[in-house]
């Protein structure tokens, strides 16, 4: 099962290959299946040509202290000090900070594709993990406000950006022209936030805030992924299926000339395994489920909650985590949502309830924001998974003329193709098309 957990990691980091770049746009594939939105968002679109990126990026891998370290759990010794990226540019140039999706380093998958396109049009790019990745969480000076509130995650985020625009200042020389923002999935959403944070604070006067693939709502993008991975009411089932899964990637895998497990050897794989959509949604949800596993955990102690450790447990490094990690991933996030946001939000304010909740979580907080702002686009997919039904049509009608919505292309499944990255180059070099 730790095998083909990382399998599920590396495919869901959004590999694309070299071998998926060479598919033209009209020939049959697995993307023409009727479920291509989940395998896009599995290992990326195939059907449009694949961008001409580059191939490495220089990028200096930095940290920086938030708060002090003996304020950090033991348990968590790899993550004292926040990390972060910088691929600079030479001389003066515009930045742009990119913001992670949920549960996502700067050095995600994702994240690397937005490096590459942002750095060949001329940017400095500031990389920053998702406020719901653990090493974020266990560095954070917030105490507070659990992550997920995405006015306070923006704040959060809002003061690490200023810290670690300092910091490259100093060590690395790095000359702002301008400033921009992006995120990708719940990334997106806290570019929204945050791009309504600096029009007060004005500290970095972004000229373009783009969201990529946003949730419209936090609650109910997640949901849908909770269901995809449902072990509660079917776990025999579920572990059948992995089980099978496993199976025909094993004989696949054996079956290859070359043992080297890369971009395209995982592409092949999925092309040979033929999975089904109910496969598809297996691994989309399990990949989520290892994410706010950590993310949950990483809260519980950080926040001394107690859910799924002894509350006022100080772990020591080389304690075993195996229950601990068991129990956190039975939690889904409608659990997260329930027992410890609502509840910890109830205690500043008693009258606030679930409904209430689950609209501060979402772009309809800001809408009046958002709709006005001349400077904030969207880009999204018609087929992305975590929309519910009406929730492009309202995008569509906040946005307008700055909002662009590819047909297909599922969650964050085009970032490497063509059309995506032309648009990202006339969004940010030209104006809007």
């Amino acid at each position: 099962m730790r095998i083909l957990s990382v399998l599920f990691i590396l495919i869901l980091a959004g590999c694309t290959s070299k071998e998926a770049n060479l598919v033209e746009e009209n020939t049959p594939t697995v993307c023409d299946l009727d479920y291509s939105r989940y395998q896009a968002t599995v290992t990326g679109y195939c059907q449009i040509p694949a961008a001409d990126l580059p191939d490495t990026l220089d990028t200096i891998n930095k940290r920086i202290t938030i708060k002090p370290l003996d304020e950090i759990s033991e348990v968590f010794w790899f993550n004292k000090q926040m990390k972060y990226s910088l691929v600079k540019q030479e001389g003066d140039a515009p930045l742009i900070f990119v913001i992670a999706g949920t549960g996502a380093s700067f050095e995600s998958a994702k994240m690397v594709s937005l490096q590459k396109s942002f750095f060949q049009q001329g940017y400095h790019v500031i990389s920053i993990s998702s406020p719901t990745f653990a090493n974020f969480i266990v560095n954070s000076t917030n105490t507070k406000y659990m992550p997920g509130d995405l006015t306070h995650d923006a704040k959060d985020l809002y003061k690490v950006m200023q810290l670690v625009w300092a910091q490259v200042q100093a060590e690395d020389e790095v000359q702002a022209s301008s400033f921009s923002l992006t995120g990708y999935s719940l990334g997106g959403a806290h570019s929204a936030f945050l791009a309504l944070l600096d029009e007060q604070e004005q500290v970095f006067n972004f000229e373009k805030v783009l969201l990529i693939n946003p949730p419209v709502s936090l609650y109910n993008s997640v949901s849908i992924l909770d269901q995809y991975f449902d072990l509660r009411n079917n776990r025999p089932a579920a572990v059948a299926m992995f089980d099978e899964i496993f199976a025909r990637f094993s004989t696949v895998y054996s079956a290859q000339r070359s043992s080297k497990f890369d971009q395209s050897s995982i592409y092949s794989l999925f092309k040979n395994v033929e999975l089904t959509e109910a496969e598809l949604k297996l691994l989309i949800g399990a990949s989520f489920r290892m994410s706010s596993s950590d993310m949950i955990f990483a809260i519980d102690v950080s926040f001394n909650t107690g859910a799924i450790t002894y509350k006022n447990h100080k772990i020591d490094k080389l304690e075993s985590l195996t229950h601990s990690m068991q129990r956190a991933s039975n939690i889904t996030f409608g659990d997260y949502f329930d027992r410890a946001m609502l509840p910890r939000a109830q205690q500043e304010d008693p009258n606030i309830t679930k409904a209430d909740l689950i609209t501060r979580y979402s772009l309809h907080q800001i809408e009046d924001y958002l709709k006005s702002s001349e400077k904030v686009f969207l880009v999204t997919s018609k087929d992305d998974i975590i929309l519910q039904a009406g929730e492009i049509d309202y995008l569509k009608d906040i946005f307008g003329s700055r909002a662009k919505i590819f047909p297909r292309g599922g969650h964050c499944g085009n970032f490497d193709r063509q059309n995506f990255v032309e648009y990202l180059d006339t969004t940010f070099q030209r104006g809007t098309n």
